[in-house]
């Protein structure tokens, strides 16, 4: 089950049989895309995920006037961001900056879409796309957010190559992923705990996909800020109930054969009963890396 949810889960392709992840850019039922959306807006919400995009949009530098992508951009909540950003400056004269959101999903995109024109943001626009194969010609692009994307990606290299394609001499971006090994599940005994979070992991292609964006970075040519942001995206007792993703967890872990179903369901009674107490969390941590393409 993927608890830290991309801004868009790219082609990540499973072989016929394997569990299915829930966040996938094929999604077409209304239950799943609703679910989609819910956890996508909590997790903008977060005041721990707004740090990091303050952080990360502060140490890459973003200005009026920029060429932007947002890779995975989902419901469109940091394209917006984004646009107002590089909107231009009236008083200097500052050209108009443009975000273009790549997203798989045309659920999504159509959220997005109706989220802007609501919003009267009219310098953002949404196109279907993939990472690893960017619409863009080379060095053309002045910063590429990626969040929560890599997570999904069996060939994560090919994703951070083309980031680095794209960006201009002296252009930035921002690499923010999850690493599931950072994982925390309150009243749950620590074996237990590992043992369920490694059996669910099955539908997730890059689980540990944080603690290698610094060698993939370095692979692409691009130089790493040695600033490194970390954040812990949290669920809180009534986001584990309302969303049931110990229940999708418990269902992985038994599907995968990594636990039985008994101990999978006392493990989800324990948290749950927790939760209906308001005593219960599960956390995983989202690192960011910010990364500028060399003048020459």
């Amino acid at each position: 089950m993927v608890w830290c949810m991309a801004h868009g889960d790219e082609h990540s392709s499973q072989p016929p049989g394997e569990i299915q992840p829930l966040f996938r850019a094929t999604a077409q039922d209304d239950e799943s895309v609703a679910q989609m959306v819910a956890l996508l807006d909590y997790q903008d919400a977060l005041p721990s995920a707004r740090r990091l995009h303050d952080w990360a949009i502060e140490t890459a530098g973003v200005q009026p006037g920029e060429h932007v992508v947002d890779l995975g951009s989902g419901t469109g909540t940091m394209s917006l961001q984004l646009a107002s950003l590089v909107a231009p400056v009236p008083s200097a004269g500052t050209p108009a900056g443009q975000v273009l959101g790549i997203e798989p999903n045309p659920h999504l995109r159509a959220v997005a879409v109706s989220r802007a024109t609501a919003a009267g943001v009219s310098n953002v626009s949404f196109v279907e796309g993939f990472a690893g194969a960017l619409p863009f010609d080379d060095s053309t692009i002045d910063f590429v957010w990626c969040e929560r994307v890599l997570q999904h990606l069996a060939d994560p290299q090919s994703a951070i190559n083309d980031i680095a394609r794209v960006l201009r001499p002296g252009g930035r971006a921002a690499l923010l992923d999850s690493d599931y090994g950072t994982r925390i599940v309150s009243h749950l005994d620590p074996d237990l705990a590992g043992a369920f979070s490694r059996a669910s992991l099955g539908p997730i292609a890059n689980p540990y996909a944080a603690r290698h964006i610094p060698a993939q970075i370095h692979a692409a040519g691009l130089e790493l800020e040695p600033d490194v942001g970390s954040s812990a995206f949290v669920f809180s007792s009534e986001m584990l109930l309302r969303t049931h993703v110990l229940s999708r967890d418990a269902d992985d872990a038994v599907e995968s054969g990594g636990l039985t179903r008994e101990v999978a369901d006392a493990a989800v009674r324990v948290v749950h009963d927790a939760a209906e107490r308001g005593l219960a969390f599960a956390t995983i941590t989202v690192f960011g890396f910010v990364v500028r393409k060399s003048e020459a």
